[in-house]
């Protein structure tokens, strides 16, 4: 019946499925999203798995120079567990700085947001599921801070406060970046607590989360936002599967033209 409304409204209706998810309704095109940077984990976290081999098309997400010899391995990986003939695509993840004028509440250029992170100590604090059971040792905030030129990323773990610190005694593998740890109101005040107590110039968000409205910072803080772009060399036929997906869609629904009698 939710779905039956939507139609109503709009001629195309996307589902934005989390980590943890995969659609409830039938999608006429289900493109599935993996990690470069964690090549074959959608086999090792339900329902990574679920997704990929369910998946018309594949996007394989934060894919540059350095790394395009092992998202190939990776594409090769894929097509043991995707349906045949399966496309894969490539993307790369584009970050770049926001920041506001804390009096004003005015945008900063984006050159006024570069100068308070540049040559500065500077304090990450990223995702947290993305750096916890995510497994990832840094986030879009530090890819950010070092973009950006910061003098030094404050490591955070010594003036880890409260629960803190029993996360970085659990994740070993974290050592600049501060987690974005906010599970119930003790571990928001824990992790505000760490990070007024953490020793920097200037701090860079790269959560998606908008902590800044769930405590005061008491620093220059700058936002780093990311955009997926497939990349150049597949730019083109990844539109040309998109817009063959509306004629696979009418052959689906509407079935094949009238006979003539």
């Amino acid at each position: 019946m939710i779905l039956k409304e939507a139609e109503k409204d709009a001629d195309v209706v996307i589902w934005d499925g989390g980590n943890n998810d995969f659609p409830f309704y039938l999608p006429d095109l289900h493109i599935t999203l993996v990690d470069a940077l964690r090549p074959t984990d959608e086999e090792h976290y339900y329902p990574g798995e679920i997704n990929v081999r369910m998946a018309d098309v594949v996007l394989i997400s934060k894919v540059d120079e350095s790394n395009v010899q092992q998202a190939e391995e990776h594409a090769k990986h894929l097509k043991n567990i995707t349906k045949p003939n399966t496309p894969v695509f490539y993307g790369e993840s584009v970050v770049s700085p926001e920041a506001v004028d804390p009096e004003t509440g005015a945008k900063l250029s984006e050159e006024e947001a570069t100068n308070l992170v540049k040559g500065k100590r500077v304090l990450v604090i990223d995702d947290g599921p993305t750096l916890t059971h995510g497994g990832m040792k840094y986030g879009a905030g530090y890819v950010l801070a070092k973009q950006l030129g910061a003098a030094e990323i404050v490591d955070p773990r010594p003036n880890a406060q409260g629960s803190l610190k029993q996360v970085f005694e659990k994740f070993k593998h974290l050592e600049n970046v501060l987690p974005a740890m906010g599970y119930g109101d003790e571990q928001v005040k824990d992790l505000e607590a760490t990070i007024h107590a953490t020793p920097c110039d200037a701090i860079v968000v790269g959560t998606p989360s908008d902590i800044f409205h769930l405590m005061d910072l008491e620093k220059p803080f700058v936002t780093a936002r990311y955009n997926l772009e497939v990349m150049p060399q597949h730019r083109e036929a990844f539109e040309e599967y998109l817009d063959s997906f509306f004629d696979r869609y009418n052959q689906h629904h509407q079935g094949p033209p009238p006979q003539a009698a």
